[in-house]
């Protein structure tokens, strides 16, 4: 293989994608990213240090640029979003990358697909992802091919889907399809095979089935998650479930959109477990980790440090998103300021300064707190802050001067809260800043506190960033005014 280190991802925007990059570049690898929207990859901690081609993968001439230069490739996309014709899309991309790659010289695909028998009655959906490996295969390129079951970290469907239903069901119903067996792999074991499928010798032209280390039906994986915590939960299994019904409830529910879901709910209807051993003879350093392990490590990241702001391109919209275990409120305004002057308003709010917005309701959250047991306003130190400084009923969490900061809650509340700013400058507007609220709920109490609240809060969230905004212009002028005077 060409050692010019240079390796195309494609689905760079999706979840494994968005995983896998920041390891590859980690690894020393140079990474080039073909996708539609590269506005969507913007937010990403690791944009600057890639180089991004826009481009649909079914049109050749972007395939053909793409692929100029690589030697080795990854085949992250499908096409689920495009409506009911689905696999047709999937089909006609996959020929069209293999053949483009083989044309180009390319040395080695790695594809991820699903992990289910083909000889079984398996779902339209999980029938197309075994054969887009039969697809990619045809342009003459050696292809590695890996078929996952249930992926779980923080972020993926499989994953979303089980924490969002869990948390506020105390009934879920399903198909009868609960009762069949899986073994889902925790997201970082995925990782390590496609990164280790760039470098192990004899893993070309093979299809490595892998899971976790548990064996477990659909319904546990939810009572497992339930358990870990701390909820009761029940399970009712109707076997006539109509599967547009349940991919209803799973949208209104859940990150997951119906049209995704769709598929994915009727993917369950085949079991997914490792038959063929392969992929631990040829990867022995790769030990996958049990299920329960796999959910503690989700769950402890269960924290704003953790995340790519991928949910900004939002911030204009009055939108809930729900992202990671996360009910985020988002909202941003231009500030015709430096970035500094807007950080050190940030950096003042609390205590003797008050809230700038509405601080009279401030002081009464402080005070139904402390009735509740909890802290209450506790005030705060003067001058500079730093991590761990208390600033009222918060604490400060983060702090990267003139960029981000970061406040995390500790009031009472069936759930863990942060308010985060983030400041930027940006041609057309001297400074951008990005107001965003997190909230981790727990169980069916916390998303009715955060649904409840939600109007008021959204209320008092809008009016501070204007606030913010207009003291920072203030401060502005009042500097611009002193050194007029001098």
């Amino acid at each position: 293989m060409r050692t010019d280190g240079l390796v195309l991802v494609t689905g760079a925007n999706g979840y494994i994608g968005g995983c896998l990059v920041p390891r590859l570049l980690d690894q020393g690898y140079r990474v080039r990213c073909l996708t539609r929207n590269p506005a969507e990859l913007e937010n990403r901690s690791w944009y600057s240090q890639v180089e991004i081609l826009q481009g649909d993968i079914i049109t050749s001439e972007t395939v053909d640029k793409a692929l100029e230069g690589i030697a080795a490739s990854y085949y992250l996309v499908h096409n689920m979003t495009s409506g009911n014709k689905y696999p047709e899309q999937d089909f006609i991309a996959a020929t069209n990358f293999g053949s483009a790659a083989g044309k180009a010289g390319v040395e080695h695909i790695i594809y991820l697909g699903g992990l289910a028998d083909p000889e079984t009655d398996i779902s339209r959906h999980m029938r197309s992802r075994l054969q887009t490996g039969d697809r990619l295969r045809q342009g003459g390129v050696p292809v590695t091919e890996f078929r996952a079951s249930m992926i779980i970290g923080a972020g993926s469907i499989s994953f979303e889907m089980i924490r969002f239903l869990t948390e506020q069901l105390p009934i879920i119903i399903g198909p009868r399809w609960f009762h069949n067996y899986a073994q889902p792999i925790a997201v970082e074991n995925v990782l390590d095979y496609l990164l280790a499928a760039l470098e192990t010798e004899g893993c070309q032209n093979q299809v490595f089935e892998i899971g976790g280390k548990d064996l477990i039906t659909y319904a546990d994986a939810i009572l497992i998650y339930a358990r870990m915590r701390g909820l009761r939960r029940g399970l009712v299994v109707f076997p006539m479930t109509p599967l547009n019904l349940l991919a209803f409830g799973v949208a209104k529910l859940t990150p997951v959109p119906a049209n995704i879901a769709r598929p994915l709910i009727d993917g369950m209807r085949s079991h997914s477990i490792v038959k063929n051993a392969a992929a631990s003879r040829v990867f022995p350093q790769i030990q996958p980790i049990d299920y329960r392990m796999a959910i503690s490590t989700a769950l402890s990241k269960l924290a704003p440090a953790y995340l790519e702001p991928v949910w900004e391109k939002y911030a204009d919209s009055v939108k809930i998103i729900k992202h990671a275990g996360f009910l985020i409120d988002s909202q941003r305004v231009c500030v015709n300021t430096s970035p500094e002057v807007v950080y050190r308003v940030l950096t003042g709010i609390g205590s003797h300064s008050g809230w700038l917005y509405l601080n009279s309701l401030w002081q009464l959250r402080g005070l139904l707190d402390r009735l509740l047991g909890g802290p209450g306003m506790r005030g705060r130190l003067e001058g500079e802050l730093s991590v761990g400084s208390v600033v009222d009923f918060y604490r400060v969490d983060a702090l990267d001067p003139s960029r981000l900061f970061r406040l995390r809650a500790e009031v009472k509340a069936p759930g863990a809260g942060w308010m985060e700013w983030r400041v930027k400058s940006q041609s057309g507007c001297n400074t951008i800043l990005t107001q965003t609220a997190y909230f981790a709920p727990k169980g069916v109490a916390g998303f009715l506190y955060w649904y409840t609240l939600y109007p008021l809060h959204r209320f008092v969230f809008a009016g501070l960033i204007r606030r913010i905004a207009r003291r920072a212009m203030q401060y502005q002028k009042q500097e611009l005014a002193e050194k007029t005077i001098r």
